[in-house]
C-alpha cells in the first residue's frame, strides 16, 4: 500500500496529535496555515510549536527537512507510519538544535534526517522533551 504524500503528512500529524492528547496535552492542528508549524501544544500555560515529518514505509530511508524550518523553539516529531506492515507508528522527538546537529546537508538542497541513523540516537518516544 502507498499513501499519497498529502495523506502521509496529515496522518502523521493526527497520530502525533492523538499521542499528545493521550498524554494530557491540549493540542491543535494548524492545517497548513503556518508552513513551519503543524501543531500548537498547550500545557500548564505554555505553548509549544511542533513540526511533524512523516514517512510511510518500514524501509523508508529519510525525512526531508528544510533548513528554514529550524527556527528557535520548534520541536520536531518524526513519524514512520509503517503503512506497509501496519505496525504501530514510531515517533522520534528532537529539538530544533538536535535536528540542526544531525541534519545531512546535500548539494541539491534536499537536506534530510536518516531513519536508520535516527534509530541509533536516544530520541525515540522522548515525549518528555515537550515541556
Amino acid at each position: 500500500m502507498k499513501l499519497p504524500r498529502t495523506l502521509t503528512g496529515i496522518s502523521s500529524e493526527f497520530f502525533v496529535m492523538a499521542e499528545l492528547s493521550r498524554r494530557g496535552y491540549n493540542t491543535t492542528i494548524t492545517f497548513g496555515n503556518t508552513k513551519a508549524i503543524d501543531l500548537l501544544v498547550e500545557h500548564k500555560g505554555k505553548t509549544i510549536m511542533v513540526q511533524v515529518k512523516g514517512i510511510q514505509k518500514t524501509k523508508s530511508i529519510c525525512w526531508n527537512v528544510s533548513e528554514d524550518t529550524l527556527r528557535s523553539g520548534i520541536l520536531f516529531v518524526f513519524v514512520n507510519l509503517h503503512v506497509d506492515t501496519m505496525r504501530p507508528p514510531e515517533y522520534f522527538i528532537m529539538t530544533n538544535k538536535e535536528v540542526d546537529k544531525h541534519l545531512k546537508i546535500t548539494n541539491s538542497g534536499r537536506n534530510y534526517i536518516d531513519y536508520n541513523y535516527m534509530k541509533r540516537l536516544d530520541v525515540q518516544d522522548e515525549w518528555s522533551k515537550i515541556k
